[in-house]
């Protein structure tokens, strides 16, 4: 009986949504279509709009390079703009020790939430805690 409870309890947390607390702007259209996008993607998405946005980013330590219009956090990796989904399951997945998370810098067009108009190739970069940066993948959507 032990067994199947706690089995089921480990199943359990498997289909659980993984939660991600957004930091933006009030005034940003593209972060919201990002977060939707995350929605259909199985996670629970809490949307913070704050005009002090910025200090998620100052309290992850993101630098200024690595930066975007909005910030997300999970399992307390910092997801820094329009990340694909793909990357961050990577990350959680992964969980490396030496990262304080990932970014797609800028605004890249064609990237989740910036699909309007033209598409480029974009980097996504892991964000290292001694303050350096690793390029994850290019991500190729032209």
């Amino acid at each position: 009986m032990k067994k199947t409870i706690l089995t089921i309890l480990f199943l359990l947390t498997l289909t659980q949504a993984k939660e991600i607390q957004v930091y933006e702007s009030p005034t940003c259209g593209c972060c919201d279509l990002w977060a939707d996008y995350m929605k259909a993607k199985g996670y629970e998405v809490s949307v913070h709009k704050t005009n002090d946005f910025l200090k998620i980013k100052e309290k992850m330590g993101i630098k200024d390079e690595y930066q975007s219009c909005h910030t997300g956090v999970i399992e307390g990796y910092a997801i820094e703009g329009h990340v694909p989904e793909s990357a961050i399951a990577w990350l959680l997945e992964n969980k490396p020790k030496d990262v304080i998370g990932i970014s797609a810098p800028g605004m890249p067009q064609g990237s989740p939430g910036m699909e309007q108009g033209y598409s480029e190739k974009y980097p996504v970069i892991l964000m290292k805690k001694d303050g350096s940066m690793e390029t994850m993948s290019f991500m190729d959507i032209l």
